[in-house]
């Protein structure tokens, strides 16, 4: 019974991940998609100003999904350092596969795609790092008490 849980929360880590990881890339692609054509004729200053409203806007809602996964999945845990470890394994491999996937979609590399790129990065490892954070913060908390 025990082993059941290990894995139950194995594939329950995976599904909530790929669900918060598909609706932030669609978000993101989808926002991509509708500021592609304004944004390629912005004057830099105007860029520099706008894009964090519209970036400010998904890191906040992926940061709070991210936050509020790792929130549900906590009871679920059966132990709280095998949970630590796994989300952390997961939250690492789900990093890098995002920071792969969003540097090597476009070819025609300027500024501006550079620019976003870095930015999309820091999104994802902050959500990476979120993951990790809220579960070890738990875990601290009950030694306390």
């Amino acid at each position: 019974m025990r082993t059941l849980k290990f894995v139950l929360f194995i594939l329950v880590s995976l599904i909530a991940l790929v669900i918060i990881n598909l609706a932030f890339m669609r978000l993101l692609n989808w926002t991509i998609e509708r500021t592609d054509h304004w944004y390629r004729n912005l004057h830099i200053f105007y860029f520099i100003l706008l894009i964090p409203v519209f970036w400010g806007t998904i890191w906040g809602i992926f940061k709070l999904s991210a936050i509020g996964i790792t929130a549900l999945l906590i009871p679920v845990s059966p132990d709280k350092k095998f949970s630590l470890y796994t989300l952390g394994i997961f939250s690492l491999i789900n990093c890098f596969a995002l920071i792969i996937h969003y540097w090597v979609r476009n070819v025609h590399y300027s500024w501006k795609v550079i620019l976003m790129s870095m930015i999309i990065t820091a999104f994802i490892v902050d959500f990476s790092i979120s993951i990790i954070m809220v579960f070890s913060k738990k875990e601290s908390h009950e030694f306390i008490e």
